[in-house]
């Protein structure tokens, strides 16, 4: 978001911050506790092994609109912002336009 480069007074840091694909940690919490310092965490299932969050986040990233690819990512248990965001590229077959999201 626009925001990151207001907040660090670097006119590319939302792009920079797209680019790594580091946008954050995304769990499930299962039973809510505590964490410390060097507890571990265990995965417990990977229900969809073909779309890791790498590969969720680069069809995002890379605003893919392959049909075959969109069914495919239509098929998951998405949030419903990334869900519309890829009906949206199926139904115009094509990719929004990030020039504000990303600039201002």
């Amino acid at each position: 978001c626009w925001k990151l480069n207001d907040r660090f007074q670097v006119p590319d840091m939302a792009l920079r911050v797209q680019d790594t694909g580091r946008t954050g940690w995304y769990l499930r919490v299962l039973r809510p506790g505590r964490l410390g310092v060097g507890d571990a965490l265990q995965l417990r299932a990977r229900p969809h092994p073909a779309w890791p969050l790498a590969r969720l986040l680069a069809a995002i990233r890379d605003r893919v609109c392959e049909p075959a690819l969109l069914h495919e990512l239509l098929a998951l248990p998405l949030t419903p912002s990334w869900r519309r965001l890829f009906e949206q590229r199926l139904a115009a077959g094509g990719a929004e336009d990030w020039t504000r999201r990303l600039q201002g």
